[in-house]
């Protein structure tokens, strides 16, 4: 079972907003739009990289229970884990620097 968007942005979201915003008005303005190109980078990963990397990172599960709800092995697991955030950092990369320069000059 895939997670709807709407999960997916209301903890995407949550977690961006806690990380950066604070009351500047470019934080919230950065932090809404890293929030949907991260919700589009993790839409964008193949099918089960993408059902592995939710259920690890955005339902906190450990390597053997996601391996055991999908059928797959431990090292599968970790396999599209890497795969994963490997995607995700080369499709995010100008925005985390973007992001990074922010938090530093505040």
């Amino acid at each position: 079972n895939e997670k709807p968007i709407s999960s997916l942005s209301d903890k995407a979201g949550y977690y961006m907003d806690s990380q950066t915003a604070g009351d500047s008005p470019y934080g919230t303005l950065l932090s809404k739009e890293l929030e949907e190109k991260v919700i589009q980078a993790i839409e964008e990963l193949p099918v089960e990289c993408r059902q592995v990397f939710i259920k690890s990172r955005m339902e906190n599960k450990k390597n053997k229970e996601i391996a055991d709800e999908l059928g797959i092995s431990v090292n599968t697991v970790k396999y599209h884990l890497k795969n994963a955030l490997k995607i995700l950092r080369e499709k995010l990369e100008h925005y985390l620097i973007a992001l990074s320069l922010f938090l530093l000059m505040n």
